[in-house]
C-alpha cells in the first residue's frame, strides 16, 4: 500500500506539473488571443465590435441584430420575403434531455423601415434543443430539432409555428452535438441537402421505407415532404456549411480535414479512420488548412453586382482565427481547383465567430 507521505508528494507534483501547464497555456493565449478556445480578452458592446472589422474597398460591416433580441445564432437563411431566419441557442453544446423541453428559438427578423437593422424581431418557434439547421418552406420552416427533422407549420399567417410535424428521425446526437444535422441547402432537383456530424451513427428512413446509414460525417438528402431519404456522400469529418455553385454542383467546408470539398454523388471523402471504397477519395478542392481545424460556413459568390475579382469566390467561416476566409475557384477540365486569396474579414476583437 502506498504512504500518505508518498500520495501526498504525487499529488504535489502532479499539481506543480498542472500549474506550468496551466501558466504555459495562459502566456501563450496572452500573446495570441486568437488561439485560445475560451477568449481571454473582455467582451465589446456591438457597436465597439463593428468598429473593429477589415474589408476589401467598398465593403462595411453593419450590425443587423444583437442580444438580447437575439441569443447565440447558429444559421441563417432567407425567405421569399426577404426575412432573416435565424436558429439562436442557449442550449449548445449541451442538449436539454429528451423529457424536458429545451430553452432554444427560431426568430424572424425583418428590417421594415429599410435602414439596415433589424426592427421586428418575431419568436415563430420555441421549446427547441440545438436547432442547427434550417430552410424557410410553405409558410414555416424545415428545422432541426433534436432528435428529429421537424416540418414547423404558421397555418394562421400570424407568424408564429402551430404545428410541428416530425419529417424523418429520431437520428443520434449522443456521441456528439457540435455538427448533428445542419446547412439546409436546396438543389435544382428540388431536394433537400443535409450535413450530418461528427461521431453520430443514425439510421432513418422516409414514408416508403427506404433506409440509409449514416456514420459520422456525410451528407444526405431528403424529399420535403417525409417520403424518401437518400445517401448523397460518404465521409467527412464534422461537415458544416454547404452551398451550390451556378452549374448545381454542392461544396462543404468541413472541420479537421480539408475546409472545401465539391460534392461527387456516392462519392467517399476522408474521415476519422474512414477508409475509401476501393476507388479512392474524391478529389480536393484545397491543399491548405486556413490555418484553422474550425470551419463552419461556405458561400459561394455569384451575383453582378460584386467586383469581378470576387465573381466565383468561397467564403468560409473560420471560427478559430475569427476571420472570413477567401478562395478563388477555378476549373480544370471538370475538376475544381481552389486558391487561397487575402482574407474577406478580419477583426481585432478574438470573439468574433464567424
Amino acid at each position: 500500500m502506498n504512504s500518505p507521505i508518498l500520495n501526498r508528494t504525487r499529488a504535489g507534483k502532479l499539481l506543480t506539473l498542472a500549474g506550468v501547464l496551466a501558466h504555459t497555456l495562459l502566456a501563450a493565449t496572452a500573446e495570441d488571443p486568437f488561439k485560445a478556445g475560451v477568449r481571454p480578452t473582455p467582451k465589446l458592446t456591438p457597436a465597439a465590435q463593428e468598429k473593429t472589422f477589415t474589408l476589401p474597398p467598398g465593403f462595411e460591416m453593419r450590425l443587423f441584430a444583437a442580444e438580447p433580441q437575439i441569443a447565440k445564432p447558429m444559421n441563417l437563411a432567407f425567405d421569399s420575403r426577404g426575412r432573416m431566419w435565424a436558429t439562436v441557442t442557449r442550449e449548445y453544446p449541451f442538449p436539454a434531455p429528451l423529457d424536458q423541453p429545451g430553452r432554444d428559438e427560431i426568430k424572424i427578423l425583418e428590417d421594415t423601415d429599410n435602414d439596415g437593422r433589424a426592427d421586428k424581431i418575431t419568436t415563430f418557434a420555441d421549446g427547441l434543443n440545438i436547432p442547427i439547421g434550417i430552410y424557410p418552406y410553405q409558410n414555416g420552416c424545415i428545422a432541426w430539432s433534436i432528435p428529429h427533422l421537424w416540418h414547423l407549420k404558421d397555418n394562421n399567417g400570424d407568424g408564429k409555428c402551430d404545428e410541428r410535424i416530425k419529417l424523418y428521425g429520431p437520428l443520434d446526437h449522443t456521441r456528439d452535438t457540435h455538427g448533428n444535422n445542419s446547412s439546409f441547402t436546396r438543389g435544382f432537383d428540388g431536394w433537400l441537402y443535409i450535413t450530418h456530424g461528427f461521431r453520430n451513427q443514425s439510421r432513418l428512413a422516409g414514408d416508403d421505407g427506404h433506409e440509409i446509414i449514416l456514420n459520422s460525417g456525410n451528407t444526405y438528402r431528403i424529399r420535403l415532404d417525409g417520403t424518401r431519404v437518400e445517401n448523397f456522400t460518404h465521409g467527412q469529418v464534422n461537415p458544416f456549411g454547404m452551398c451550390v455553385d451556378p452549374w448545381g454542383n454542392f461544396y462543404t467546408a468541413d472541420c479537421h480535414s480539408s475546409p472545401v470539398y465539391q460534392l461527387i454523388r456516392n462519392g467517399q471523402y476522408p474521415g476519422f479512420g474512414r477508409p475509401h471504397d476501393g476507388l479512392g477519395f474524391a478529389p480536393l478542392v484545397i491543399q491548405h488548412s486556413h490555418g484553422s481545424t474550425a470551419i463552419s460556413g461556405i458561400t459561394w459568390v455569384d451575383n453582378p453586382a460584386w467586383p469581378e475579382e470576387f465573381q466565383d469566390n468561397v467564403f468560409i467561416g473560420n471560427v478559430m482565427t475569427s476571420r472570413v476566409n477567401r478562395d478563388r475557384i477555378d476549373f480544370t477540365g471538370a475538376s475544381p481547383v481552389g486558391t487561397e486569396l487575402e482574407d474577406f474579414v478580419r477583426t481585432t476583437d478574438p470573439w468574433f465567430y464567424p
